[in-house]
């Protein structure tokens, strides 16, 4: 019993889980009053960053199934926010752009995902940062190698 208490208290898919459900209910909460639902917002980030991915390398980018990026992107279409065009080498490829609507909501979108990203890392060492950081980048890596047998991909390795 004595090891499961210790483990529980030392385990880092706790701490990660508890976050994630926090930050999931923190922009839920901020999108919402920009009528952004919570299966939207992490195709728009990824798409201010990286216009023109096709949908197969959305799927990639998000760990997600094929037809769930389907689906939210068919989402996002309907909302005026996305359009998907053929790609101009391959037809069958289609790209996925934000439309001028969801272009006008970047700068308060990303502005919900700073003032999350400065709630969470107050009163914390920016030395300290740094090692939490590659710290989080190493357990990604891990997590990727194990079930995909694939190194952390360039996107997530930027400083945000």
């Amino acid at each position: 019993m004595k090891n499961l208490q210790v483990f529980a208290e030392q385990a880092m898919g706790r701490r990660i889980n508890l976050l994630f459900r926090l930050t999931m209910r923190y922009l839920r909460l901020e999108l919402k009053k920009l009528g952004i639902g919570a299966g939207d917002y992490p195709f728009l980030a990824i798409l201010f960053f990286m216009p023109g991915l096709s949908q197969d390398e959305l799927s990639r980018q998000m760990h997600v199934d094929k037809s769930y990026t389907a689906r939210a992107i068919a989402k996002l279409e309907k909302m005026g926010l996305a359009e998907r065009r053929p790609d101009p080498e391959n037809h069958r490829i289609k790209r996925v752009f934000l439309t001028r609507k969801a272009k006008d909501m970047e700068p308060e979108t990303l502005s919900v995902f700073e003032n999350w990203h400065q709630t969470l890392i107050r009163d914390i060492d920016p030395d300290h940062l740094v090692i939490i950081r590659d710290g989080m980048d190493k357990m990604m890596e891990n997590a990727m190698m194990c079930l995909y047998d694939e190194i952390l991909p360039p996107f997530y390795r930027k400083p945000l």
